[in-house]
């Protein structure tokens, strides 16, 4: 769970950080601070076997509701996805009030 949150985070800063610059400029910035991200957390040895070797990319597709946008997708690697999805699973499931 900590990852999907550093993940978003991440993004959202870089966008933030290069507000001034083209959506090509800010998806580039975006993809190198994950690819870090990534790289991060395999070197603290959070969880490796979940990360190492593991991908997202990100990509700017076109929005169905409005084909004059653009919506960012994040094209994840199988297993990192799947660990992803457990992990949400389980913290809805946990009943944990915030």
């Amino acid at each position: 769970m900590f990852f999907s949150w550093d993940l978003a985070k991440t993004i959202e800063q870089q966008f933030q950080l290069h507000t001034n610059s083209s959506l090509d400029v800010q998806v580039y910035e975006a993809q190198k601070a994950v690819d870090r991200l990534i790289k991060q957390y395999v070197q603290i040895q959070a969880n490796p076997a979940a990360f190492e070797g593991q991908s997202i990319k990100l990509t700017l597709e076109e929005d169905e509701a409005d084909p004059q946008a653009s919506v960012l997708a994040l094209q994840t690697s199988p297993h990192l996805e799947a660990l992803i999805l457990q992990a949400q699973e389980q913290h809805q499931g946990s009943g944990s009030i915030n």
